[in-house]
């Protein structure tokens, strides 16, 4: 519903020039000439199965990183981390180094990054930030990502150096202009809007005709809003129903069965959330419409299109497209970040 994750053979894919990577709070995104990527933005400790794999269901990666310095880690990450007791994710303005690396790393390995032999080649990336902390961060992130190096192998695949030549930093909410997938108004205003798992971003394009639309900064922001404050209400409803919290890593798997009326089966009785989720999803979509409609002020009625994007798009979809004014959704939602990159990659290269 909201993600679908990917697990391309990394040995049977080409050695790509170019890949773009979306790493949001809620999953990291990764698309290249030759595949798409999806995983949970979780990571946690790998400790041997002792059951040798005999209940493992394929999702899920296990990720060996060496260091140029030849220090080595092994990690779990997606689904495979989210069942650990010990998984972890960030939730802060700014996630840490260490665990944006990781996952970024993995991502492109299985988009097929990364090269063999005494001289390997890089791959040039491109990336998003959330736009309140863009113009904060971007310059630190590429000067980052510029000395990231280190040979990686997922799932036991051949081990491949990824280090990256150019890269590129974008605000996120740009990639889906980027992408280029949706026919532009061709004259009047632009909006997007990309409901991320904690952050929802708007822009706003003046678009003359001309194939460029141009960005307002004055209407383009972040909202502290997104796919978690519904996760909070379904939460706050499990706990008045059970009198038990609900764990983190159920947040997904409840939002999922809810949004299909499938009930939760928990200390012998069934759990309907699908009320819940009803509202949630109503009350959080207003508080987007409203504060992207706020910001946009007196232009809000003069936009043309809306498209919607993100994770979020496909759970706010109802509320938002009658909300906000000319609003559909992007063809691809979850990868047109992603996907944008990419194409600002190919463009440029």
């Amino acid at each position: 519903m909201f993600a679908v994750q990917t697990n391309p053979q990394p040995a049977t894919l080409a050695t790509v020039k170019a890949v773009g990577v979306d790493v949001g709070y809620g999953f990291v995104k990764a698309v290249s000439p030759g595949a798409r990527v999806s995983f949970p933005s979780i990571v946690a400790p790998y400790v041997e199965d002792p059951l040798s794999g005999m209940f493992r269901d394929g999702t899920g990666h296990k990720v060996k990183v060496r260091k140029i310095s030849g220090e080595v880690e092994e990690k779990l990450v997606g689904e495979a981390a989210l069942r650990s007791l010990a998984a972890t994710t960030s939730l802060s303005r700014e996630k840490p180094a260490v665990l944006h690396d990781l996952l970024l790393l993995a991502a492109a390995y299985l988009a097929g990054a990364g090269d063999k032999g005494p001289f390997p080649k890089q791959v040039d990336l491109a990336v998003g930030l959330p736009l309140a902390y863009f113009r904060a961060q971007k310059d630190a992130l590429k000067r980052r990502l510029e000395g990231l190096a280190a040979w990686v192998s997922v799932d036991g695949g051949e081990e491949r150096h990824i280090s990256f030549g150019k890269v590129l930093v974008f605000p996120q909410g740009a990639g889906v202009v980027l992408a280029g997938d949706v026919a532009l108004p061709g004259n009047g205003y632009l909006g997007v809007v990309d409901i991320g798992t904690y952050t929802t971003d708007y822009l706003l394009f003046e678009d003359r005709g001309d194939g460029a639309p141009c960005p307002l900064p004055e209407a383009c922001g972040s909202l502290e809003a997104g796919v978690h404050l519904v996760h909070r209400a379904l939460a706050a409803e499990f706990q008045r129903q059970t009198g038990a919290p609900l764990a983190p890593a159920m947040y997904q798997e409840v939002v999922e069965d809810a949004f299909v009326g499938r009930p939760i089966h928990y200390a012998g009785k069934d759990i309907n959330l699908e009320k819940a989720l009803l509202k949630a999803r109503r009350d959080v979509a207003q508080a987007i419409a409203q504060g992207v409609l706020a910001a946009w002020g007196g232009r809000a009625g003069f936009v043309a299109l809306v498209i919607l994007a993100g994770g979020g798009a496909c759970l706010f979809d109802e509320e938002l497209l009658r909300a906000l004014p000319g609003a559909r959704i992007a063809k691809d939602p979850f990868f047109a970040n992603a996907t944008g990159y990419l194409k600002m990659l190919g463009g440029m290269a």
